[in-house]
């Protein structure tokens, strides 16, 4: 189109930009035919305004208004019926002062106009200024969130460890607990056959049994229970053996702790300690319990 109606290759080169549209480029191309000032050209090559706003501008300048009165109402802020609206105004005020010197439409246009920029910019600063209140309250909100959450998770992970030590402690405590009284049974075991053996001599030989005051051989078994009993009593195994033995992960281990935090009695945390369970499952687990018994209390 623009080469149709005669245009150079320096003109086309300024209005085949990404920034317009195909009827912005057309409203340019008519605004080049009818030789509006250069600097407005560059004005809508800037895509700032549209196809109904740049009519206007051509409007004017064929209308003969200066570059400056054209500057005076065509702002992208500005619809294209208020722009013409002031460029009618702006037109007949120009053409009532041409014949009083001081024409009432042209001050009226120019009062409207200051009043109008005037208010414009007291709304940009109050805008602003909102926006930088607004700005610094989020900025601030967001860091301070992510320090604190940053904070939880470091703690969190920091007793997590700790837990997980102390546990790999009590363990390490159980096995070798474990592996002397494994010997110590070994060595009763190895009295008891001894004692065993000797009686059975003795009887073989025809001798008669050593007073029962002095020594009488007893069973096995309870030789054997008496002793670890007297020497080595049996602890009963409690819930940190059963969570050392399972060998749950570090979510499992804090579900756990979660239910101790519940309020969960060892008989009923005893139930969820199992490694098949995930930790999402001892988690609704926990809460089932807790439903329970809040149901039974309600019940009494």
């Amino acid at each position: 189109m623009a080469f149709k109606y005669g245009l150079g290759i320096k003109d086309v080169r300024r209005l085949a930009i990404p920034k317009l549209n195909a009827e912005q480029m057309r409203q340019t191309v008519y605004a080049v035919l009818e030789n509006v000032d250069s600097e407005l050209i560059e004005l809508c090559c800037q895509g700032t305004f549209d196809q109904y706003q740049i009519p206007e501008i051509v409007s004017g300048s064929v209308s003969g208004l200066t570059k400056e009165e054209i500057l005076s109402y065509a702002t992208p802020d500005l619809p294209a019926s208020r722009m013409k609206k002031m460029r009618s105004q702006l037109i007949e005020a120009k053409k009532n002062a041409s014949d009083t010197a001081e024409g009432t439409a042209f001050r009226e246009y120019t009062e409207n106009l200051i009043k109008m920029m005037e208010t414009s910019l007291q709304q940009f600063k109050e805008n602003n200024e909102k926006f930088e209140v607004l700005s610094s309250l989020v900025k601030e909100h967001v860091l301070d969130e992510k320090n604190q959450e940053i904070k939880d998770l470091y703690d969190n992970l920091k007793e997590k460890d700790n837990l997980i030590k102390k546990l790999q402690e009590e363990a390490a405590g159980r096995e070798a607990q474990i592996k002397d009284l494994e010997a110590k049974l070994s060595d009763v075991k190895v009295q008891t056959v001894q004692g065993a053996e000797k009686s059975i001599e003795i009887e073989r030989a025809g001798k008669k049994p050593v007073p029962t005051s002095y020594w009488r051989p007893e069973p096995p078994q309870t030789a054997k229970k008496t002793l670890l009993d007297k020497l080595f009593p049996q602890k009963t195994p409690d819930i940190l053996d059963k969570i050392a033995a399972e060998g749950l992960s570090s979510e499992q281990l804090e579900e756990i702790r979660s239910a101790f935090d519940s309020g969960l009695s060892d008989m009923e945390v005893m139930r969820i300690i199992k490694k098949d369970l995930t930790a999402d499952k001892m988690r609704k687990m926990r809460e089932i319990m807790m439903l329970v018994r809040e149901r039974r209390l309600a019940d009494e």
